[in-house]
C-alpha cells in the first residue's frame, strides 16, 4: 500500500462510489455502473484497482447466460485515514477479512512517505 496511490484512489469519485455501493451487500459492476452513472469500462478499471489494493473482493459469482458468470463485489474497507504532516504523507487503512465485515478487529496497514526525501531525490 503506497500512501500516494491510496490517497489518490480513495479521493477518486468513482472509487468512492464503488466502495460505498458495495459496503452493505455484494453488487455487480453493471449495477454499480447504472446506479452511479459510472461508464462500465471505468467501473471495471476502478474495481480492479480497488481489488489490487485489497479494498474490495469478489464475494461470489453467479451463472449468466453468456457463460462468463456475473461477479458480485463487496467492500472490505472499514476505515481510511490520510494525513500530511511535517513533510510526511501518512496513510492508515483498516480492512475486514473477506466475507466478515462485522469482525471486531480487522487488518490494519500503515505506511509513511517522506515527501521531502522524494522531492530531494528527484
Amino acid at each position: 500500500m503506497e500512501p500516494l496511490q491510496l490517497s489518490q484512489t480513495v479521493m477518486d469519485e468513482y472509487a468512492v462510489r464503488i466502495l460505498m455501493g458495495t459496503f452493505e451487500r455484494p453488487v455487480s459492476a453493471l449495477e454499480l455502473s447504472r446506479r452511479f452513472g459510472i461508464p462500465i469500462a471505468a467501473c471495471y478499471r476502478r474495481i480492479k484497482e480497488l481489488e489490487g489494493l485489497g479494498l474490495v473482493y469478489c464475494e461470489r459469482e453467479l451463472p449468466s447466460r453468456n457463460g462468463r458468470g456475473l461477479q458480485l463485489f463487496r467492500s472490505r474497507l472499514k476505515s481510511v485515514r490520510i494525513a500530511l504532516e511535517d513533510g510526511n504523507l501518512w496513510a492508515r487503512v483498516e480492512v475486514g477479512p473477506p466475507g466478515v465485515l462485522a469482525a471486531p478487529h480487522g487488518e490494519i496497514r500503515e505506511q509513511t512517505l517522506n515527501l521531502r526525501a522524494a522531492v530531494d531525490s528527484a
